[in-house]
């Protein structure tokens, strides 16, 4: 095994894992052990694959060269503007053409009108959805790159990366793109310790990590106090009670340990609920594992509403609509255990694989594609990846932006040489 391959960052979702399950525990007086040894046998089945092909991999000198591409910052320019232009072409379309008064009604009242109805793709629909998350790219290539740019560089770039992103989350009146970013990032420090550089460039500072992560929970956290202003009495306790309900629905789980009085009742509130949304696959994903197959699928959904259900394919019945299942329960209920089992093996194979392609100087198509991998891996600790439209769309966009480089690449190559 390569030196530069660390091992740390696969047992990362652990601690994560052990935090839902205390949690869930001791809120709720009882313990999600099914839950425990699924995702550990989740990472034991996602290392052998890993493992079993880096060995594999001859070594290669280990060396971070000065030409990481870090003086071009075109292509960052070029995505940004077509991110900000689909953001605008996103707000044309749901404000002028389908008539939702953002300014009006409120983010949350705008993506309840969003799902009502039944409206016509428009151009300005396609071209914002398909190039909303352009600033991912620009984001990778900060974080990869964040030593060799200039101290304004840097500064420019993430000012217009979190102002999307702002624009992004308000439109859409949800929480995905924050966490579709938290982990494209993370995923790129993991792809730092892959191309030879340390984990964190030295501006993470675990200090600053730590004050990015509570900014982040405080963010999620006014997505829940906005809604239940505009869908509740206004009250921090009754609207935990409904949404706590609504997570454990079918449960013998008991909403008992809301916060009714105190100066930090509504922050305390507020918190659970953050929490709670980020880990209520623990208790799913005992129901699973106690019932077995629930009748339904769960790991193609997001695939079909995106994808195939334009294409006329009728979705199969679906399970847990709307609630978020771990990437090891949803493949659990789908396929087995052995089909579980040989997926994580195989996500892992191929992780393997693509770091095998990686070259320490360079950004190529491969580090883009283990970012989007190591994304895929800790977010199915939460849901099953391809469940999250916007993943599955900045795939998608990946793809089409490498092609039109490369075309682009093979254009001026043929025009250099016709002309040299």
């Amino acid at each position: 095994m390569r030196s530069r391959i660390g091992s740390a960052w696969m047992l990362l979702p652990l601690a994560a894992v052990f935090l839902a399950f205390a949690y869930t525990g001791w809120v709720f007086g009882s313990y999600s052990w099914g839950y425990l040894g699924l995702m550990e046998v989740w990472i034991i089945a996602f290392i052998v694959g890993f493992g079993l092909v880096v060995t594999l991999i001859p070594g290669q000198p280990e060396h971070v060269g000065s030409s990481l591409e870090a003086s071009d910052i075109h292509w960052d320019a070029v995505l940004l503007v077509i991110g900000a232009v689909a953001v605008v072409a996103f707000f044309y379309d749901r404000y002028f053409l389908r008539g939702i008064e953002y300014f009006s009604v409120g983010v949350a009242k705008s993506r309840a009108l969003l799902n009502q109805g039944d409206h016509a793709s428009s151009f300005f629909s396609v071209f914002g959805n398909f190039f909303l998350f352009s600033f991912l790219f620009p984001l990778i290539r900060l974080v990869l790159l964040w030593e060799e740019r200039k101290p304004r560089v840097r500064f420019a770039i993430a000012v217009i990366i979190l102002l999307e992103l702002a624009s992004i989350s308000y439109l859409m009146g949800g929480r995905t793109a924050i966490l579709l970013t938290i982990m494209v990032c993370l995923a790129s420090f993991v792809v730092r310790r892959l191309l030879g550089k340390p984990y964190r460039p030295s501006f993470f500072s675990y200090s600053r990590l730590l004050l990015f992560a509570v900014l982040a929970t405080i963010s999620f956290g006014l997505f829940f106090w906005v809604r239940s202003q505009a869908f509740g009495d206004g009250g921090s306790l009754s609207y935990f009670l409904n949404i706590c309900g609504h997570l454990t629905k079918n449960t013998s789980l008991e909403c008992d340990f809301g916060v009714q009085t105190g100066p930090l009742k509504d922050l305390a509130n507020y918190l659970h609920l953050v929490i709670l949304y980020g880990v209520h696959g623990a208790w799913l994903t005992e129901e699973i594992i106690q019932s077995g197959w629930s009748g339904g699928w769960i790991s193609p959904q997001g695939l079909f509403s995106v994808l195939f259900v334009r294409l006329g394919a009728e979705a199969p019945a679906s399970v847990f609509e709307g609630f978020w299942v771990p990437g090891p329960a949803s493949l659990l209920n789908d396929l087995g255990l052995w089909g579980m089992l040989s997926f994580g093996v195989a996500v892992g194979a191929i992780t393997g694989i693509v770091v095998g392609c990686l070259r320490t100087s360079r950004i190529t198509f491969a580090v883009y594609a283990l970012v989007f991998l190591v994304s895929f891996w800790f977010l199915s600790f939460l849901v099953f990846p391809t469940n999250i439209p916007g993943f599955v769309i900045s795939i998608w966009l990946g793809l089409f932006l490498w092609f039109a480089h490369v075309v682009l690449k093979t254009v001026q190559s043929l025009i250099s040489k016709r002309y040299s």
